[in-house]
């Protein structure tokens, strides 16, 4: 058993909303993709196109998918030369939350400067049927990441620069080849919240003509063992993923309860997870799940 590592890019095509704790009436946003919302938009996908008529059969698709297939968090990217960088957190002493492009081109920038550069909010409410008018006490703003990044500097006159996904698949080598095919075929896929109203639309950016995707041997710049029943994950300083506690090899972060559905079934995890850019020592591996969570070698 071994799996294959690739690389690829998604250009935001419409605003992005992937849903974080609400803070009083606005309807926060996290900064990255987490590999299940990833996952869930290609099982949507990939189960549309195998039903063909029939209605899909999403929950054998999505399990087919965790089975043969890991997913990394995808991080915002911007583009530098020919180039897409990708933008990673990372907590640090004296410092807090830093945002490190990973090539190391350019200075970190603190999280709110970096927020600044991505988010925007519009405002939304719901509508009484009786009326036709706003409906009493539901008016609220919905936080997004926007198509574009923000100059950090006013007089920056570059224009405007799009924004993208970076992030990695890992496929197994007993995939179905059909599955495989039909993901190397989708070249546009919708997630997070607000899809109805025109929100999260993303589309490949292919590698090349002839390959969607760019065949790689490390991730974000960290090696990785194929050969296990999981991906491992070598050499990072930081958790690019929420990470289980437990062996707890995480020196400095934040904490995050998850809360998800799982096939009609609502779930809440026990105990909290590091959230991505908790700073972990040296010499620890991690594993990738198939829910898309990390956690630590013994």
């Amino acid at each position: 058993m071994s799996w294959t590592l690739y690389r690829w890019v998604w250009k935001l095509r419409s605003p992005l909303h992937i849903g974080l704790t609400r803070a009083g009436s606005l309807n926060r946003t996290r900064l990255y993709i987490p590999a299940r919302n990833m996952w869930a938009a290609l099982t949507a996908e990939i189960a549309r196109q195998q039903a063909g008529t029939d209605f899909p059969d999403y929950e054998d698709t999505g399990q087919k998918l965790q089975e043969h297939a890991r997913f990394t968090y995808l991080f915002p990217a911007e583009r530098v030369d020919s180039h897409w960088r990708a933008w990673l957190p990372r907590y640090e002493k004296d410092y807090g939350l830093r945002w490190h492009r990973e090539d190391g081109g350019v200075e970190p920038l603190p999280d709110r400067r970096f927020r600044r550069r991505l988010l925007h909010t519009r405002p939304t409410t719901a509508i009484a049927h009786s009326s036709g008018a706003a409906e009493e006490g539901t008016l609220r703003e919905v936080e997004c990441i926007v198509e574009c990044w923000r100059p950090q500097l006013v007089q920056d006159q570059s224009g405007p620069s799009p924004v993208a996904f970076v992030g990695y698949i890992f496929l197994k080598d007993t995939l179905p080849l059909a599955m495989q095919n039909l993901l190397k075929e989708l070249g546009e896929i919708f997630m997070g919240g607000e899809t109805r109203y025109g929100f999260g639309h993303l589309s490949l950016l292919p590698h090349s003509p002839q390959k969607p995707w760019q065949h790689t041997s490390d991730c974000f710049w960290a090696q990785v063992n194929f050969n296990a029943d999981n991906p491992v994950i070598e050499g990072l300083h930081h958790v690019l993923a929420h990470t289980h506690q437990d062996r707890n090899p995480v020196k400095m972060g934040a904490w995050e309860l998850l809360v998800q559905w799982n096939w009609g079934t609502f779930q809440n995890q026990a105990s909290p997870f590091w959230a991505p850019g908790s700073q972990v020592g040296n010499d620890v591996r991690f594993n990738i799940l198939d829910s898309g969570l990390w956690q630590a070698q013994e």
